[in-house]
């Protein structure tokens, strides 16, 4: 059954709007992607074909609750000899791989070898990432072999190491990110390090604390890639909270809060990184909230707030946004709170 959200995604023309994607679709969409069916993608199918371009959230929602026929469809409709038909989003090289249609693989390829564009590069691999990639490996090796220790390179060409089935890209791909590797071009080199699985998780932890591969860094959407990196690998929230708390000099506290801000306001957040191997965060927003702000005794402030003012002392700016991440997950646990009861009594009043 469609839900009520679908509905009103389908009724929101873009031609009643001043500008692009509103925060409103987004977050509509964000709904649909966590509680739609399939039902929800066969609903928005035809209203993202009819409008592409201004439609492209939709996506989100056709990956993740598609199936094998609509992939089929989303083929035929964007894609004409071998490319993505002008005006089609990015995000549908990604769907076609995530719903599994293998016979998409040498389409990915093609966009994901040389990319028109920064977009088309990403979503061009994180489809090829679903599926098996055995008729291309060996031109993912070269290309990846061609590129090594560049500073600039398609920059989520790495994110594709393990498709050529050499387990020595693991230290390859670390020793790329911290000798070679533009922070600008990165995002791709966290990835593929996380999706070598439990065999990287102590060297993936270890680049999230070095300051050499900026993973709260914003502008370049490396900490995004940090956050589903964790996702993966099904790191555990406290566990990342702890080896913060190990540092002991202000500047190395400084650049481990920075980071854990940012993998913990995402964790708050929620959102699907379109990739099928990552976990849900198993911590409710009651949980986060008592793991990051709670005291251990009323006599003292022992939050991470309290540990990193008396560290960095209360006028950092950190600590101004650590005070809105703990208000944000405040009013998270009373939404879900709130979900969980039923609206109004059975006499119709609160």
């Amino acid at each position: 059954m469609v839900i009520r959200t679908t509905r009103l995604l389908a009724s929101d023309s873009p031609g009643n709007r001043t500008s692009g994607i509103t925060s409103w679709e987004s977050a509509a969409v964000d709904v649909v992607v966590r509680h739609g069916s399939r039902a929800d993608a066969e609903a928005l199918l035809p209203v993202f074909l009819a409008a592409p371009e201004e439609r492209a959230e939709l996506v989100r929602v056709l990956a993740r609750h598609g199936d094998a026929a609509l992939a089929g469809r989303l083929l035929a409709e964007c894609v004409d000899a071998g490319r993505l038909r002008p005006g089609v989003p990015a995000e549908v090289l990604s769907a076609l791989g995530i719903l599994e249609l293998e016979n998409a693989e040498e389409l990915l390829w093609t966009h994901a070898a040389k990319p028109d564009d920064h977009d088309i590069g990403l979503h061009a691999a994180l489809g090829l990432l679903h599926l098996p990639c055995t008729g291309v490996r060996e031109e993912i090796a070269r290309a990846l072999e061609k590129h090594e220790g560049q500073a600039f390179f398609p920059e989520f060409l790495p994110a594709l190491a393990t498709k050529t089935q050499d387990p020595s890209w693991l230290h390859r791909l670390v020793a790329w990110g911290e000798q070679g590797a533009s922070t600008d071009c990165n995002g791709g080199l966290v990835l593929g390090i996380a999706m070598h699985g439990q065999v990287a998780d102590t060297e993936f932890r270890r680049l999230l604390w070095n300051p050499r591969w900026e993973a709260e860094g914003g502008g370049t959407g490396t900490d995004f890639w940090a956050y589903a990196g964790c996702r993966v690998l099904g790191l555990d929230l406290a566990q990342l909270h702890a080896e913060v708390r190990q540092a002991t000099e202000p500047a190395d506290a400084r650049h481990r809060l920075a980071v854990f801000h940012g993998l913990a306001k995402r964790w708050a957040e929620r959102r699907w990184p379109a990739l099928s191997a990552a976990s849900e965060p198993r911590e409710s927003h009651r949980e986060m909230l008592a793991l990051l702000f709670g005291w251990s005794t009323p006599h003292r402030d022992d939050s991470l707030t309290g540990w990193a003012a008396d560290l960095l002392g209360h006028d950092d700016p950190l600590l101004a946004k650590l005070y809105a991440l703990e208000a944000e997950l405040d009013l998270r646990m009373h939404h879900e709170l709130e979900s969980e009861e039923p609206a109004s009594r059975p006499d119709g009043r609160w």
